[in-house]
């Protein structure tokens, strides 16, 4: 089997981010070699901050996650109901946030922060 051009780009982003087989980086070596008139030279050495970018950004990824889930949770727990039933079936539901507004108000104001930080942290990751 001959390794042609197509499959040597396809193996460039590996290679370049040092995630490449030890056979797969030789093969890459050994073709850029061959075709020094390509024009397209891979790098002399990985780079070295790849491992930490993907780090980064798995750990803004977990942020992100964390965000999602307090966002939601706080914002179900504002919107807790009293039910209250009688002999034929409910009689009333009252919004607790309405009867408690000082207990409520620092879990609306956390779910209007978590709320924030989601849309931030998700707009800063496009």
């Amino acid at each position: 089997m001959t390794i042609d051009r197509d499959i040597i780009f396809d193996l460039l982003p590996l290679y370049r981010a040092g995630l490449a087989s030890d056979a797969s980086r030789r093969a890459v070596d050994a073709w850029f070699a061959a075709h020094p008139e390509d024009g397209l030279k891979p790098l002399a050495r990985p780079d070295k901050d790849f491992a930490a970018s993907l780090d980064r950004a798995r750990q803004l990824r977990r942020r992100l996650r964390w965000l999602y889930g307090l966002a939601i949770a706080f914002t179900a727990f504002s919107f807790g109901f009293e039910l209250r039933f009688d002999g034929s079936g409910l009689a009333s539901a009252r919004l607790l946030a309405l009867d408690y507004p000082l207990a409520f108000a620092p879990v609306m104001l956390a779910a209007l922060a978590s709320w924030l930080g989601y849309f931030w942290l998700k707009r800063r990751l496009r």
